[in-house]
C-alpha cells in the first residue's frame, strides 16, 4: 500500500516556514515549550504519551485534508463566501493542531514523521453532490467535532503536566468553535432545497446507525456505557493530556446523549433517536473488557 510521510517543516529561513509558524501559534495564550523538563519523567511514561500524541497528529492531518477538500466542494455548490471564510479559519486550525501534536512528540523526546495512507485523506466523492456534502458535515462536524470537543475538555481537566495542559487548551479552543460552526452548517444544509432533498435526507438517516457505530469504535466505546462509566477516566501516572479507553468512551456516550442525538433530531433527523437506542442496546449486550 502506498504511503507518504508527513514532515513538519520545510527548512529554516524560508518564507513559507515563517508563514506556517505564524499560523501555528495558539489563538489565545502561549505555550512554554522551553520550560518542559523531560528528565523529570520516566521513559515509559514519555513513550506512552508520545505514542498517543502521534496518533492525534494523524487524526488532525485527516481533519486538515477533509476540511480542505470540503471547502473546494462548497465552492462548486455555490456556497456563500462567508462559508469559505469560516472554512479557511478551520483549515488553519487543523494545521495548528497537527503542528502542536508533532511538537509534543518532539518535546517528549520522540520526534516522529508519521506515515499516512493517501486514500484515507480523500473522503468525498469527486463530484460531491449537495447530499454528500450534507452527510459529510453531519458526520465530521455534528458528530465528530462535537465529540472531539468533549474529549479535549476532559483531557484538559485531567492533564497535570503543564506543557500538555497548555497544548490541549490551544486545541480545545478551536475544537469548540468547530463544533458550534458545524451545527450551524448542519442546520442550514438540512433545509429543503429541491426535489432531491427528501430522498437525500432519508439516505442520510439510513446511514446514522453505521455512523454511530463507526464513532463508537473510534472512541473505544465498543463495550457500552455501563462499562465506560464504571472504569477510571484516566490511566495512572503523570497525565500528558490523555484519557483512558474508558475516559474516551465516557466522553463519547455523554456527547452523543446530551448533544449529538438531540441536535440531529432538532435539525431534521429524528431517526437519530432510534438509531442511538439500538446501538446502545447492542453495545450493552457485549462482554466487558477484562
Amino acid at each position: 500500500m502506498q504511503t507518504y510521510t508527513l514532515r513538519r517543516r520545510s527548512g529554516e529561513g524560508l518564507a513559507l516556514t515563517r508563514e506556517h509558524d505564524a499560523i501555528a501559534l495558539p489563538r489565545k495564550g502561549s505555550i512554554a515549550w522551553a520550560a518542559f523538563d523531560r528528565a523529570a519523567y520516566a521513559e515509559a511514561d514519555l513513550a506512552r504519551a508520545a505514542a498517543l500524541w502521534l496518533t492525534r497528529a494523524k487524526q488532525e492531518m485527516f481533519s486538515l485534508a477533509l476540511f480542505t477538500e470540503l471547502t473546494s466542494q462548497l465552492h462548486l455548490l455555490g456556497a456563500p463566501l462567508d462559508w469559505s471564510g469560516a472554512f479557511a479559519r478551520m483549515i488553519a486550525d487543523e494545521v495548528r493542531h497537527t503542528d502542536l501534536c508533532m511538537r509534543m512528540c518532539e518535546a517528549l523526546g520522540r520526534p516522529s514523521e508519521p506515515t499516512i495512507e493517501p486514500e484515507h485523506l480523500h473522503l468525498l466523492h469527486p463530484t460531491a453532490p449537495r447530499g454528500h456534502v450534507r452527510s459529510t458535515v453531519v458526520a465530521a462536524f455534528c458528530i465528530g467535532e462535537t465529540v472531539s470537543g468533549r474529549m479535549f475538555r476532559r483531557a484538559h481537566r485531567a492533564a497535570d503536566v503543564p506543557l500538555a495542559r497548555d497544548v490541549v487548551a490551544a486545541i480545545l479552543a478551536d475544537e469548540t468553535f468547530h463544533g458550534e460552526l458545524g451545527w450551524e452548517l448542519g442546520a442550514l444544509l438540512m433545509r429543503a432545497d429541491g426535489d432531491a432533498f427528501e430522498r437525500e435526507r432519508e439516505a442520510l438517516a439510513a446511514e446514522l446507525p453505521k455512523l454511530f457505530a463507526h464513532y463508537a469504535h473510534l472512541c473505544c466505546a465498543a463495550a457500552g456505557p455501563s462499562w465506560a462509566r464504571s472504569e477510571p477516566e484516566v490511566d495512572p501516572g503523570p497525565n500528558f493530556g490523555t484519557l483512558s479507553d474508558a475516559g474516551y468512551a465516557r466522553a463519547f456516550f455523554d456527547g452523543m446523549e446530551e448533544d449529538v442525538v438531540p441536535g440531529l433530531a432538532a435539525i431534521g433527523l429524528p431517526e437519530a433517536e432510534a438509531a442511538w437506542s439500538a446501538l446502545v442496546d447492542d453495545l450493552e449486550r457485549r462482554p466487558r473488557p477484562r
